[in-house]
């Protein structure tokens, strides 16, 4: 664990010192202290914090608004279809079809 000490000069500039043990720490703060007079001092202990990163896909339409994640809908029943509403058309891709390449004829993305 490490430790850093932050400290503010006669000047008025702002002094950073890292340090690898406490004993270190203490030392550099006497020093500061005694033999350059400086009692601006702030001592902190330095600990790892643990994260990953993860891959994050933002999806864009050019000319639509951007809106808020919504709450799903309560399911409902109903005999009669629902009408399509303004659903922008998004180009399609055609499926990938090779011979032998499985059991229905696809080769997916990985190829497995």
């Amino acid at each position: 664990m490490g430790y850093m000490i932050i400290f503010r000069s006669d000047e008025g500039r702002t002094g950073y010192h890292q340090a690898d043990t406490l004993d270190d720490a203490t030392t550099f703060l006497e020093r500061l202290r005694n033999h350059e007079g400086i009692e601006q001092v702030n001592l902190y202990r330095l600990e790892e914090v643990p994260f990953e990163f993860r891959t994050y896909f933002k999806v864009e339409v050019p000319g639509s608004t951007p809106i808020g994640p919504a709450a799903p809908a309560a399911p409902t029943v109903s005999d009669e279809p629902e009408p399509a509403g303004d659903v922008a058309a998004l180009p399609v891709e055609p499926e990938l079809v090779v011979e032998g390449a499985g059991a229905n004829g696809r080769k997916s993305l990985f190829g497995r």
